[in-house]
């Protein structure tokens, strides 16, 4: 059977375990977590009842761990990390598909990959899921939205007691980009600067959490359709003290834009974000950034001002890849060539709408 990820968690809250699990997908962190609380069934001695594979080259190897009775314990557990169905030769296949058929009522396998991605379409990731399906659980997990990585942050302070505030743990969240793993790596680091019984504050967060790439970047878009020329230089100055390549923050700005653009299409048509985020090529968490930040940004943006952005910064690329000058000179003139756009826009609305 296929399960979503929270009928998962309920199954596992309730030590509910199938005979096999195939868990994989976008969120790298929850993956993992699924494969840990598995784990866990498995009871002393862990010698005899927990078994980790990372990739599977030898099915003799785990054709052995899978039929092994346990030790003391009703169940135990065998997983295997990062296994590419794609990358099985079919005497391999065969094989794994042998045992995926007949695992014991004793044992429990996890296949789990957390730093493969698997495409469900292709032919022997398809005929794996298809066994696994029929013999166990199949569960695709998706991103997370910031607003849940925020709350399972709130609460991984909480159980050390640290106060941590929902919107400072969203703030932290959209610092790091959304990504649930870089969000608990952060917050367990500022757990262990505040300290048992401390507070992790916005001002710690500022000071502790480098703020990453496109949220910054985001940011200094912002800024420059705000016409706030101060903040946006003082921004480009933080990019480079941060040693960044140009041609990444150039990429980044350029996918800011592009993103606004999008957007501001999609809202000319009368899409919803939710309508528009599959066209535009937003899924998981991206789809509340779409839906909380960038579709509300461009309410006061016309078109085609952001259609000139766009072309502004695909000659600053072409320039900066064939060109002599300076890369921070280019990016500081092409910021300057934006703020004067958006002046064009603020002066007459005709055309820009």
């Amino acid at each position: 059977m296929r399960l979503t990820e929270a009928k998962l968690s309920a199954e596992l809250k309730a030590a509910r375990y199938d005979r096999v699990y195939f868990i994989y997908g976008k969120e790298p962190f929850l993956i993992s977590m699924y494969a840990d609380r598995i784990a866990e069934a498995a009871e002393e001695p862990l010698d005899f009842n927990l078994q980790r594979l990372d990739g599977l080259s030898d099915p003799d190897a785990l054709s052995e761990y899978v039929e092994a009775l346990p030790v003391f314990s009703p169940i135990k557990v065998v997983t295997v990390k990062d296994f590419d169905p794609e990358k099985a030769d079919a005497e391999l296949t065969r094989r794994l598909l042998a045992i995926v058929e007949d695992i014991p009522e004793t044992t429990v396998l996890v296949f789990w990959s957390p730093n493969i991605e698997i495409d469900e379409k292709k032919a022997k990731t398809k005929k794996f899921i298809a066994a696994v399906e029929k013999n166990g659980t199949v569960c695709a997990v998706d991103t997370m939205k910031p607003p849940k990585i925020a709350e399972l942050c709130v609460k991984k302070a909480a159980k050390a007691g640290i106060v941590l505030s929902p919107d400072d743990a969203l703030y932290l969240t959209e610092r790091v980009g959304g990504g649930m793993s870089a969000a608990s790596d952060e917050t367990g680091k500022l757990m262990s600067y505040v300290g048992s019984g401390g507070m992790i504050t916005r001002e710690s967060i500022e000071k502790l959490v480098p703020r990453q790439l496109d949220a910054q970047v985001f940011d200094l878009a912002a800024q420059i359709n705000a016409g706030k020329r101060a903040e946006a230089y003082r921004t480009i100055d933080e990019l480079f003290g941060m040693q960044i390549q140009p041609v990444n923050i150039m990429s980044a700005l350029s996918g800011a834009y592009l993103d606004l653009y999008g957007a501001k299409l999609a809202r000319s048509a009368g899409m919803s974000p939710d309508e528009a985020a599959p066209l535009l090529g937003f899924y998981g968490g991206r789809v509340w950034a779409l839906k909380n930040k960038i579709f509300p940004a461009v309410t006061n943006l016309g078109l085609e001002y952001l259609r000139d952005t766009v072309q502004v910064l695909f000659d600053a690329d072409i320039e900066m890849k064939s060109s002599a000058v300076d890369n921070r000179t280019i990016i500081e003139e092409t910021v300057t060539r934006l703020f004067m756009g958006r002046e064009k826009q603020r002066r007459s609305n005709v055309g820009y709408r």
